[in-house]
Protein backbone atom coordinates (compact mmCIF):
# COMPACT_ATOMS: atom_id res chain seq x y z
CA UNK A 1 0.00 0.00 0.00
CA UNK A 2 2.66 2.03 1.10
CA UNK A 3 4.33 1.69 -2.65
CA UNK A 4 1.22 2.47 -4.80
CA UNK A 5 0.62 5.64 -2.72
CA UNK A 6 4.24 6.78 -3.26
CA UNK A 7 3.85 5.79 -6.72
CA UNK A 8 0.89 8.04 -6.88
CA UNK A 9 2.02 10.72 -5.31
CA UNK A 10 5.34 10.43 -7.37
CA UNK A 11 3.04 10.78 -10.64
CA UNK A 12 0.95 13.79 -9.75
CA UNK A 13 3.96 15.80 -8.73
CA UNK A 14 5.35 15.10 -12.14
CA UNK A 15 2.15 16.10 -14.13
CA UNK A 16 1.12 19.09 -12.15
CA UNK A 17 4.65 20.28 -12.69
CA UNK A 18 4.37 19.54 -16.36
CA UNK A 19 1.06 21.34 -16.56
CA UNK A 20 2.22 24.64 -14.87
CA UNK A 21 5.18 24.79 -17.95
CA UNK A 22 2.83 26.11 -20.45
CA UNK A 23 -0.60 25.85 -21.46
CA UNK A 24 -2.32 22.35 -22.51
CA UNK A 25 -2.22 22.34 -26.59
CA UNK A 26 -5.64 21.23 -27.86
CA UNK A 27 -5.26 18.38 -29.83
CA UNK A 28 -8.18 19.25 -32.35
CA UNK A 29 -5.88 22.08 -33.58
CA UNK A 30 -2.86 19.80 -34.55
CA UNK A 31 -5.57 17.94 -36.93
CA UNK A 32 -5.14 19.06 -40.73
CA UNK A 33 -8.26 18.27 -43.04
CA UNK A 34 -6.96 17.43 -47.07
CA UNK A 35 -9.93 17.03 -49.30
CA UNK A 36 -9.47 14.08 -50.93
CA UNK A 37 -11.96 14.97 -53.42
CA UNK A 38 -13.89 12.64 -56.39
CA UNK A 39 -11.85 9.95 -57.72
CA UNK A 40 -11.70 10.17 -61.71
CA UNK A 41 -12.40 7.15 -63.84
CA UNK A 42 -12.20 6.81 -67.10
CA UNK A 43 -15.01 7.32 -69.43
CA UNK A 44 -16.72 3.53 -70.27
CA UNK A 45 -17.27 5.08 -73.49
CA UNK A 46 -13.74 5.62 -74.32
CA UNK A 47 -13.02 2.17 -73.63
CA UNK A 48 -15.94 0.67 -75.69
CA UNK A 49 -14.98 2.68 -79.07
CA UNK A 50 -11.21 1.86 -78.39
CA UNK A 51 -12.38 -1.91 -78.14
CA UNK A 52 -14.53 -1.80 -80.87
CA UNK A 53 -12.04 0.30 -83.25
CA UNK A 54 -9.25 -2.39 -82.37
CA UNK A 55 -11.84 -5.36 -83.48
CA UNK A 56 -12.88 -3.19 -86.51
CA UNK A 57 -9.18 -3.17 -87.40
CA UNK A 58 -8.72 -6.95 -86.74
CA UNK A 59 -11.22 -8.18 -88.70
CA UNK A 60 -10.53 -5.51 -91.73
CA UNK A 61 -6.90 -6.84 -91.54
CA UNK A 62 -7.73 -10.43 -91.75
CA UNK A 63 -10.81 -10.28 -94.60
CA UNK A 64 -8.09 -8.66 -96.71
CA UNK A 65 -4.93 -10.20 -95.63
CA UNK A 66 -7.04 -13.70 -95.46
CA UNK A 67 -10.20 -14.39 -97.15
CA UNK A 68 -13.60 -11.69 -97.57
CA UNK A 69 -16.03 -13.82 -95.80
CA UNK A 70 -14.12 -13.30 -92.64
CA UNK A 71 -15.30 -9.58 -92.83
CA UNK A 72 -18.67 -11.02 -91.63
CA UNK A 73 -17.66 -14.35 -89.68
CA UNK A 74 -15.59 -12.54 -87.27
CA UNK A 75 -18.14 -9.61 -86.21
CA UNK A 76 -20.42 -12.03 -85.44
CA UNK A 77 -17.87 -13.66 -83.40
CA UNK A 78 -17.25 -10.40 -81.68
CA UNK A 79 -20.98 -9.97 -81.00
CA UNK A 80 -20.75 -13.68 -79.21
CA UNK A 81 -18.32 -12.96 -77.54
CA UNK A 82 -19.21 -9.01 -76.47
CA UNK A 83 -22.55 -10.95 -74.78
CA UNK A 84 -20.33 -13.20 -72.87
CA UNK A 85 -18.43 -10.31 -71.50
CA UNK A 86 -21.55 -8.51 -70.57
CA UNK A 87 -22.89 -11.98 -68.56
CA UNK A 88 -19.55 -12.76 -67.24
CA UNK A 89 -19.33 -9.14 -65.57
CA UNK A 90 -22.98 -8.44 -64.77
CA UNK A 91 -23.62 -12.15 -63.00
CA UNK A 92 -19.82 -11.99 -61.57
CA UNK A 93 -20.52 -8.69 -60.01
CA UNK A 94 -24.06 -10.00 -58.61
CA UNK A 95 -22.07 -13.18 -57.27
CA UNK A 96 -19.62 -11.39 -55.77
CA UNK A 97 -22.30 -8.85 -54.10
CA UNK A 98 -24.38 -11.57 -52.90
CA UNK A 99 -21.38 -13.09 -51.02
CA UNK A 100 -19.83 -9.95 -50.13
CA UNK A 101 -22.42 -7.77 -48.65
CA UNK A 102 -24.38 -9.90 -46.20
CA UNK A 103 -20.77 -9.84 -44.46
CA UNK A 104 -19.14 -6.60 -45.11
CA UNK A 105 -22.06 -4.59 -45.42
CA UNK A 106 -25.25 -3.69 -43.50
CA UNK A 107 -28.64 -5.39 -43.32
CA UNK A 108 -31.94 -4.05 -43.41
CA UNK A 109 -35.41 -4.57 -44.28
CA UNK A 110 -36.33 -3.14 -47.05
CA UNK A 111 -40.08 -2.00 -47.88
CA UNK A 112 -42.40 -2.81 -51.12
CA UNK A 113 -42.52 1.00 -52.71
CA UNK A 114 -44.46 0.20 -56.27
CA UNK A 115 -44.17 -2.11 -59.10
CA UNK A 116 -43.14 -1.95 -62.38
CA UNK A 117 -43.70 -3.83 -65.44
CA UNK A 118 -41.35 -6.33 -64.67
CA UNK A 119 -40.04 -6.08 -60.92
CA UNK A 120 -41.05 -4.65 -57.52
CA UNK A 121 -39.18 -1.89 -56.24
CA UNK A 122 -38.15 -1.64 -52.63
CA UNK A 123 -37.13 1.48 -50.74
CA UNK A 124 -34.61 1.58 -47.27
CA UNK A 125 -32.74 3.98 -45.74
CA UNK A 126 -29.47 3.95 -44.93
CA UNK A 127 -27.25 4.81 -41.59
CA UNK A 128 -27.50 8.13 -42.58
CA UNK A 129 -31.15 8.46 -43.72
CA UNK A 130 -29.92 8.72 -46.77
CA UNK A 131 -33.39 6.85 -48.73
CA UNK A 132 -32.46 4.75 -51.71
CA UNK A 133 -34.29 2.29 -53.86
CA UNK A 134 -33.35 -1.36 -55.30
CA UNK A 135 -35.36 -3.47 -57.97
CA UNK A 136 -35.82 -7.21 -57.44
CA UNK A 137 -38.37 -9.24 -58.85
CA UNK A 138 -38.51 -11.82 -56.06
CA UNK A 139 -39.98 -10.61 -52.14
CA UNK A 140 -43.32 -10.15 -50.90
CA UNK A 141 -43.88 -6.98 -48.60
CA UNK A 142 -40.48 -6.69 -47.38
CA UNK A 143 -37.04 -7.74 -48.69
CA UNK A 144 -33.83 -8.29 -46.58
CA UNK A 145 -31.29 -6.45 -48.09
CA UNK A 146 -27.94 -5.64 -47.78
CA UNK A 147 -26.03 -2.60 -48.90
CA UNK A 148 -21.93 -1.09 -49.06
CA UNK A 149 -21.34 1.51 -46.14
CA UNK A 150 -19.52 3.10 -48.56
CA UNK A 151 -22.06 3.27 -51.50
CA UNK A 152 -25.20 2.91 -50.05
CA UNK A 153 -27.31 2.65 -53.15
CA UNK A 154 -25.27 -0.46 -54.15
CA UNK A 155 -27.43 -3.32 -52.24
CA UNK A 156 -28.12 -6.68 -52.77
CA UNK A 157 -30.81 -8.87 -51.87
CA UNK A 158 -30.27 -12.57 -49.64
CA UNK A 159 -29.51 -14.98 -52.12
CA UNK A 160 -30.39 -18.84 -51.77
CA UNK A 161 -27.44 -21.16 -52.60
CA UNK A 162 -29.13 -22.20 -55.72
CA UNK A 163 -29.35 -18.91 -57.19
CA UNK A 164 -26.04 -18.07 -56.15
CA UNK A 165 -24.53 -21.86 -58.08
CA UNK A 166 -26.61 -20.31 -61.17
CA UNK A 167 -24.85 -16.90 -60.72
CA UNK A 168 -21.83 -18.92 -60.99
CA UNK A 169 -22.59 -21.32 -63.90
CA UNK A 170 -24.41 -18.17 -66.16
CA UNK A 171 -20.79 -16.09 -65.70
CA UNK A 172 -18.43 -18.93 -66.49
CA UNK A 173 -20.47 -19.38 -69.46
CA UNK A 174 -20.31 -16.08 -70.75
CA UNK A 175 -17.17 -16.45 -70.12
CA UNK A 176 -16.44 -18.90 -72.07
CA UNK A 177 -18.18 -17.41 -74.54
CA UNK A 178 -16.47 -14.53 -74.36
CA UNK A 179 -12.63 -16.12 -74.57
CA UNK A 180 -14.33 -18.27 -77.35
CA UNK A 181 -15.07 -15.59 -79.47
CA UNK A 182 -12.08 -13.90 -78.84
CA UNK A 183 -9.72 -16.59 -79.12
CA UNK A 184 -11.36 -17.45 -82.59
CA UNK A 185 -10.64 -13.38 -83.59
CA UNK A 186 -6.64 -13.71 -82.51
CA UNK A 187 -6.34 -17.37 -83.88
CA UNK A 188 -7.73 -15.92 -87.31
CA UNK A 189 -5.38 -12.71 -86.85
CA UNK A 190 -2.31 -14.82 -86.57
CA UNK A 191 -3.14 -17.06 -89.36
CA UNK A 192 -3.56 -13.93 -91.44
CA UNK A 193 -0.55 -12.35 -90.48
CA UNK A 194 1.61 -15.46 -91.01
CA UNK A 195 0.28 -15.33 -94.76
Amino acid sequence: MAAVTAFSAALEARLLGRAAEGPRVDGEDLITEVPAGPRRRRSKRVLVVAVIAVLAVIDVAVAVLREPAWAIALPLLQLFASAGVFMALALGRGLYEALRLPRHGITVMAELDHYTDRTKVYRYVDQDGGLHFHRESTGGQQLELSYDPRNPSRASARQSLYGQAMMALMAVVGLGMACGGLGITGYQLVIALRG
